[in-house]
């Protein structure tokens, strides 16, 4: 069995069409379908009545991605669990390429994400700015890391590391224990999901700002007070460092240049918004930001 977690924070009209994708696989296995959404209101008693074959867990309150992800993976009964959000449209043969994967020997498989999103400046700068290293082509290759919205997981390899970090951390960290353990961790360029999710300017700086405060206020939790004001300090430097780390991305993939020129000014603007939540972070802690991440 294949168990997919999908998380959904952003309602039916997204939700739908993942879900839609998710009945459309093809190949011969058992498909659990988990959909992990922050609250219970009209939107998922629709889902309960048009995809009745699909598990809905709610949580009471609102909490983080992160958390909900680790909702989904408690109940999951798959050997294999994969993991993706609400925006993300899976192509046809992407559980087979899970399961192909997986057969290889490898605990963790991830793939490309492409950019289903495409009619406007803000939603290409906001691709370039989230997945610009998992675009395509990918490489067929061990990797450091994964997107945590396209990854699949041998169940057990969760027993490897402790449940907290599992709990409320970023795939980032989550990754970087399977690094330390040697767990391989592969790039599978067949396994491709579209993320079709569409942004306004004004939210999403917010959205960069609360992301890289809450991933700051995670990776500051066991510096010293000293170190975490060294590496707030050095914030300015990221809009720089990030922008140049994307275009060398787009050179070496030898695609959508057009589209990262001209959304350049757009993505620079995002970057500093990063930038402050990130310097944010490391003085104040991740505050309320997690649960305001879509």
């Amino acid at each position: 069995m294949v168990s997919v977690i999908v998380v959904s924070v952003l309602g039916s009209s997204y939700l739908d069409r993942c879900l839609e994708a998710l009945h459309r696989q093809h190949g011969e296995f058992d498909l659990e379908i988990l959909v992990v959404t922050p609250h219970r209101d009209e939107t998922v008693n629709r889902i309960e009545r048009k995809f009745p074959d699909v598990r809905l867990l709610t949580s009471k309150s609102r909490i983080g991605i992160p958390q909900l992800r680790a909702l989904g993976l408690s109940h999951a009964a798959g050997e294999m669990v994969a993991i993706t959000e609400d925006y993300c449209i899976p192509a046809e043969n992407w559980c087979m390429e899970i399961i192909r994967a997986h057969e290889r020997g490898y605990d963790v498989v991830g793939g490309a994400i492409e950019n289903g999103s495409s009619d406007t400046l803000v939603n290409w700068a906001a691709f370039f700015c989230e997945y610009s290293e998992r675009m395509m082509p990918v490489p067929d290759e061990n990797v450091g890391g994964l997107a945590g919205n396209n990854t699949s997981y041998r169940r057990e390899v969760f027993e490897k590391i402790d449940e907290s970090v599992v709990h409320d951390r970023w795939e980032y960290f989550i990754h970087r224990e399977f690094r330390k353990l040697g767990v391989e961790m592969r790039s599978v360029p067949t396994m491709v999901v579209h993320k079709t999710k569409e942004h306004r300017f004004i939210p999403f700086m917010r959205e960069r700002f609360h992301f890289s405060r809450s991933f700051a206020g995670m990776r500051g939790r066991l510096m010293p007070l000293p170190v975490r004001v060294l590496y707030a300090l050095s914030c300015p430097l990221l809009p720089f460092v990030m922008t140049w780390r994307i275009a060398q991305q787009v050179r070496r993939k030898r695609r959508s240049g057009y589209h990262f020129l001209r959304s350049l000014p757009l993505l620079s603007l995002f970057m500093v918004s990063y930038a402050g939540g990130e310097a944010s972070g490391y003085l104040f802690g991740a505050g309320s930001s997690l649960e305001k991440v879509e």
